[in-house]
């Protein structure tokens, strides 16, 4: 017997659809937003615990998913301990565009396609949507210490509470044959600090407070945060002050002042830098007070008009430029001849930092220095009390990873979640397979890292 078609209802095609589709799309985005967090290790910083290439799920559970259109999370029901693998918000970088949250409003993670803002003070011929592409990046490392601990580094070893790591967790591994005085090297013993602690801005140095400005964004995301310096000669305050001669130590860290020192003084380089070599030349202070202001430098044009979106995307530096700084205020109120120029930008392998590169006794005939203000919604604070827990964070590949040896402490609220298996590994590191390209498709098998699949990431030793 021929069945008559059933007629078409509208009803059982939303109900259809419904089971089909949208609910697991929405069971899908509530685990994505509470419950795991995929990520892709993109470099070799935890080498050779886990890979590049390697995809990982982490648990956001484990130590508190987000609230719902809050900067709040939940509370997890444990927190990071030393040895915890963990993927964290960089805080190296604006949350917000601009550093603004006054400004801009987060309106959704697009995940592989980055976040999206809807700027409310655009300029004209600008869009209200922007594109955040490449930020605010999420980074995985070890968590090497937790509030209370005393660490140091010393030739490129740590030390946890007086007692130096002789073995790397994990399959961890260095790799560098010298050592400097970078910070890679040399760390002097600090606390990591605790719920509680105070910290008074006019006393400490300005690599440290660039630390405590880190830590005071991370916990009040709301807020607008600066940091103010200013050249004071004499009494007479010199924002505009030309160093004839500013010293920079040859280290990764110092790229963003070096490329500037060079291109200001247009200098061609005869030989290869090295690191422990030092640098010089004429340079601004205005350089050093905008950049501490803002925290970093915008990649792309922020006065670009029209499209549909404009895109936004930062590089950041680390405070150990604001150290060199210091260095070289301290030279200015030495002797002449400590200050004089040298015959080449290049001094070559002067391992000393510039703070100490100053003669034994010297002779004040001026007197400069540095004056700070740390201010929240532009009002300035004397002092800051440590409301959240903090971490220290460092790569499995000690000798290439850029971690908190460079830009200081990871508060909790920054923390997203413990790292827990690699759910799938894909060798690709001499480019031969592009997705693009479909008569490269047949190495997908051969790449794939069969024996990493379902690894359990604490247990990889």
């Amino acid at each position: 017997m021929e069945q008559t078609p059933s007629k078409f209802s509208i009803k059982k095609f939303l109900k259809s659809f419904a089971r089909e589709i949208v609910v697991p799309i929405v069971l899908a985005l509530i685990v994505i937003q509470y419950v795991i967090q995929a990520f892709q290790i993109p470099s070799g910083s935890m080498e050779d615990s886990l890979l590049t290439g390697d995809f990982l799920l982490g648990l956001k559970f484990t130590y508190g998913s987000p609230i719902p259109f809050t900067n709040q999370k939940f509370p997890g029901y444990t927190l990071p301990k030393a040895g915890d693998v963990i993927i964290f918000r960089y805080p190296g970088e604006p949350e917000y565009p601009d550093n603004n949250p006054s400004r801009y409003t987060h309106m959704f993670n697009a995940l592989m396609f980055g976040n999206f803002y809807w700027d409310h003070e655009p300029e004209d011929g600008q869009p209200h949507l922007i594109h955040y592409a490449d930020g605010p990046k999420d980074y995985i490392k070890r968590c090497v210490g937790v509030s209370g601990d005393t660490l140091a580094v010393h030739e490129g070893k740590l030390y946890i509470n007086g007692t130096r790591q002789d073995v790397l967790p994990g399959k961890g591994k260095w790799t560098s044959p010298y050592r400097t005085k970078s910070p890679r090297d040399e760390r002097e013993t600090f606390v990591i600090p605790s719920v509680g602690d105070t910290f008074d801005v006019e006393s400490l140095p300005l690599e440290k407070l660039w630390w405590l400005r880190s830590i005071v964004l991370q916990e009040n995301p709301n807020d607008h945060v600066e940091l103010d310096i200013s050249l004071w000669q004499d009494g007479v305050e010199v924002n505009n002050y030309e160093f004839e001669n500013f010293y920079i130590p040859v280290e990764n860290d110092r790229s963003l002042a070096i490329n500037a020192l060079l291109s200001r003084n247009q200098i061609v380089l005869q030989q290869r830098l090295v690191q422990g070599d030092t640098i010089s030349g004429a340079m601004s202070f205005a350089y050093f007070k905008e950049l501490s202001r803002i925290g970093f430098l915008p990649m792309l044009d922020p006065h670009q008009k029209g499209g549909f979106t404009r895109q936004v995307s930062y590089i950041n530096f680390d405070g150990s430029i604001l150290k060199d700084l210091e260095g070289n205020v301290k030279r200015l109120n030495a002797t002449d001849s400590v200050a004089a120029a040298p015959d080449s930008a290049v001094v070559d392998s002067v391992a000393a930092a510039p703070e100490d590169m100053v003669a034994a006794e010297p002779v004040v005939t001026k007197h400069f220095e540095i004056r700070r203000h740390l201010l929240v919604n532009g009002e300035p604070i004397s002092q800051y009390v440590i409301k959240t827990p903090q971490f220290f964070m460092m790569g499995d590949n000690r000798d290439n990873s850029a971690d908190s040896r460079y830009w200081g402490f990871v508060s909790l609220r920054n923390i997203k979640a413990k790292a827990f298996v690699v759910y799938f590994s894909f060798e690709n590191s001499d480019g031969k397979f592009a997705l693009g390209n479909p008569f490269t498709w047949w190495r997908i098998p051969f790449s794939i890292r069969w024996t990493r699949i379902g690894k359990i990431i604490h247990m990889i030793e």
